[in-house]
């Protein structure tokens, strides 16, 4: 089904035939070392894992868990530098309420093909080939298991790429939860869009002097797992421990800063989207960080103010919670997932 037109965006709500079951937030925090162990983990190896080659030959890696119902079904479009597993404690609350979960490492991240000789450089040739890795994924993996009803949810990097498919592409999809979207990146005292222009600039300067070689953007380096107290992502100690746990583990899944050309591309991406806001026709929740130091909340609220007054749409403003709202504390987490559940019990 394709959201061509606000009549069709409308028609999703007929199609729910059986309610969409809500979500419950583990409340894990203080216990998630236990949780991991006792039941995360355990789930996470009876997932699917596998690879998918993309049109242009890359080795994309992929995983999946199928409900038994078949019923409902949310697909992740995860965010820059992250890989499937940091997911995990999301994934097993929609699971532990009925849905089947599917999740895309994007290339040069996780344990997707890396692009470059450094390993830890990001980069993307083009920020579309995200955009139809994407829709492969959906196309030849998600739908052919017959699922009735599709939610995408979307972090940060992912949102922008799950926008940008979602304007493009026909897709199963009834609604979209956007956390934290990189719909424009935050440039500390820096005004954005003058921030974007010298990026832009010099960008410009690069290919017209065929610099072809690929390096950090300045101040970008390699990995590196910073303190607890450097961090920008999260309040919680704990599931920010757990993660540099988890890279610790699985060392081939670190990446690093962002190169020039994914920079150039990214802004090139965030600009189309914003152009394009008054297309966009699908029910979409809109989480937004209020202490977000890596995206700029106010290219979000551009965006959302630009949507189509009749298109169902929600925007929730998570007092006190930095950029990773999935990996927060408790009490925040608590509240995403309630304005989670709000929403698509408004679709019904």
């Amino acid at each position: 089904m394709f959201a061509g037109t606000i009549a069709a965006a409308g028609n999703y709500r007929a199609q729910l035939t059986n309610m969409i079951p809500p979500i419950k937030a583990s409340m894990a925090e203080k216990t998630l070392s236990q949780y991991w162990q006792s039941e995360l983990q355990p789930l996470w190896q009876r997932f699917v894992h596998a690879d998918l080659i993309s049109s242009d030959q890359t080795r994309l890696s992929y995983s999946y868990y199928l409900a038994d119902n078949r019923s409902q079904a949310v697909v992740f479009s995860t965010g820059r530098v992250e890989m499937a597993v940091k997911y995990i404690e999301l994934m097993h609350e929609f699971i532990a309420a009925g849905y089947s979960v599917f999740i895309l490492d994007h290339r040069g991240q996780g344990r997707s093909a890396r692009l470059q000789p450094d390993p830890h450089l990001g980069y993307v040739a083009d920020f579309q080939d995200y955009v139809s890795d994407f829709n492969q994924f959906v196309t030849d993996i998600v739908q052919p298991t017959g699922h009735r009803h599709h939610v995408l949810l979307a972090h940060s990097m992912g949102a922008a790429i799950a926008c940008c498919y979602l304007q493009q592409y026909p897709h199963p999809f009834l609604a979209t939860i956007f956390g934290s979207p990189m719909f424009g990146l935050h440039a500390g005292h820096i005004p954005s869009p003058l921030a974007t222009r010298l990026v832009a600039v010099i960008g410009w300067l690069r290919a017209k002097l065929k610099r072809q070689d690929e390096r950090y953007f300045p101040g970008q380096t390699s990995y590196l797992a910073k303190p607890f107290a450097e961090n920008l992502l999260t309040h919680s100690n704990t599931r920010y421990q757990w993660l540099l746990q988890l890279y610790q583990q699985d060392p081939d899944s670190q990446l690093g800063g962002v190169s020039w050309t994914w920079l150039t591309q990214a802004i090139r991406a965030m600009a189309s989207i914003q152009a394009k806001a008054q297309e966009f026709m699908l029910p979409v929740l809109l989480l937004q960080a209020a202490e977000d130091q890596i995206v700029s909340n106010q290219a979000q609220n551009n965006w959302f103010d630009r949507l189509p007054a009749p298109l169902y749409k929600q925007k929730i403003i998570l007092t006190g919670a930095h950029h990773e709202i999935w990996m927060e504390q408790d009490t925040i987490r608590q509240q995403a997932v309630a304005a989670v559940n709000q929403f698509l019990g408004g679709l019904l």
